[in-house]
């Protein structure tokens, strides 16, 4: 097949085919090529740039990481089956320097997934710690501000103080009748008052 009829079977223009192939050789996938070194494409290599395409524009990654992903993917399964499609070198079976990179880069990723996985979870665990902390500092707050409240209703001298309320046996308190004389006075003698 050449690019014009993948691209009429994708239904894509025939720079598109070219860029998923060169995005999938990047990625370690093998072209056949001619002597010319245009690329010829099986019908195997337009179901796997269908595939590819589907993924790019079903989940939004770039045609590049699709690539690679796409690679992965058939490279697992030729080796799986043992198709003889592979490249062979000396009577072994052996893949191309960018098939390494691309499970390495695979790899890393998981791992850097499992990692963010590990510290998000951390993050969770502190932000709990620190939310039950702000709840016990506000329950801490409330009590406070009602012993203050309390505080304020009845002064520490009050207790001190005789009560008003109840005149003693003896006849009307020396100190409550005192400070009734002095606030008539101060009413009489303060001039505005009257």
């Amino acid at each position: 097949m050449k690019t014009g009829d993948v691209a009429s079977f994708l239904g894509v223009k025939a720079v598109t085919v070219r860029k998923y192939a060169m995005a999938l050789e990047k990625a370690g996938y093998l072209l056949e090529r001619s002597d010319s070194n245009n690329r010829s494409y099986t019908e195997k290599d337009a179901m796997v740039m269908r595939e590819l395409a589907t993924l790019c524009k079903d989940s939004g990654i770039s045609v590049e990481k699709s690539a690679m992903i796409v690679t992965a993917r058939h490279m697992q399964f030729l080796s799986d089956t043992g198709d003889g499609n592979m490249p062979v070198i000396n009577g072994e079976s052996r893949h191309d320097k960018r098939y390494d990179q691309a499970i390495e880069l695979l790899k890393q990723m998981a791992e850097r997934s499992q990692q963010q996985a590990g510290d998000m979870a951390s993050m969770r665990e502190q932000m709990e710690l620190q939310s039950n902390g702000i709840a016990a500092l506000q329950k801490e707050l409330e009590a406070t501000k009602q012993l203050l409240a309390a505080s304020q209703e009845r002064k520490w001298w009050q207790f001190l103080r005789r009560s008003t309320d109840k005149p003693e046996q003896g006849g009307p308190d020396p100190e409550t009748e005192w400070n009734r004389k002095k606030q008539r006075e101060r009413d009489i003698y303060t001039p505005g008052r009257g």
